[in-house]
């Protein structure tokens, strides 16, 4: 079953920039924004919350929520108390380092926990659930399957690795048997990509393991050809 977001905060125009943001880096999953109050004020309104859970549920969507500060955390607990037999979960995590992880790790296809993880985790090392800790190859092409496999690419988007080109990035790299990185930042982690702060015109080098090498390939070529 796929897994639906709910951005909860006290503002609105924040919960939904936050939802048009991942929407461009998750473009398939289900997301929705429950901001400020039912009057648009600033505050939480609990049936702003579950009509976007009951949206969710409806569509037959596993529910993960983030919120902002404390009272939309307190707002969220109720709720959930009503909810004790369903899919629907609630994650402490930064809300835009959280959502943008979850958001990604959803587009994966990771499952509810998976996608819970990678929000809880995402202000430890914007690492998605299903990689490895492991040491990225040292830079250079060659197919010793002990030495790795790498390639260069030069980033032809004008906005450079950020938001949607980061996201499908971490697509593709979610795709390896292995860790895959670029300039040793783990590339199936849309945060980290972004966070390298690529700019058009400069060389990266994606880096691997030897079996993942048409992965290292499939990305280098995106890179190079545009992704945005």
């Amino acid at each position: 079953m796929a897994v639906g977001l709910v951005f909860v905060s006290h503002s609105a125009q924040l919960a939904e920039g936050l939802r048009d943001l991942a929407r461009q880096m998750a473009s398939e999953v289900d997301i929705r924004a429950a901001g400020g109050t039912a009057d648009g004020g600033i505050g939480t309104s609990y049936d702003r919350i579950e009509s976007a859970v009951t949206q969710l549920r409806d569509a037959d969507r596993e529910v993960l929520i983030l919120t902002d500060l404390g009272s939309a955390t307190m707002t969220v607990e109720m709720l959930l108390e009503f909810h004790e037999d369903e899919p629907i979960c609630f994650v402490d995590a930064p809300l835009v380092e959280g959502g943008i992880a979850a958001a990604v790790a959803a587009q994966q296809g990771v499952d509810l926990r998976g996608v819970m993880a990678a929000a809880r985790n995402a202000i430890y090392g914007f690492r998605t659930p299903t990689q490895q800790d492991t040491a990225a190859p040292e830079p250079k092409a060659t197919t010793d399957s002990t030495a790795g496999y790498s390639r260069t690419a030069v980033v032809a988007d004008e906005v450079g690795l950020h938001a949607r080109p980061a996201a499908l990035i971490a697509e593709m790299a979610a795709t390896a048997e292995g860790e895959v990185a670029i300039n040793d930042a783990d590339a199936a982690s849309a945060l980290m990509v972004m966070g390298l702060g690529i700019a058009q015109g400069e060389t990266v080098t994606i880096s691997g393991e030897d079996r993942d090498s048409a992965v290292i390939d499939r990305i280098a070529e995106a890179i190079a050809a545009g992704l945005d």
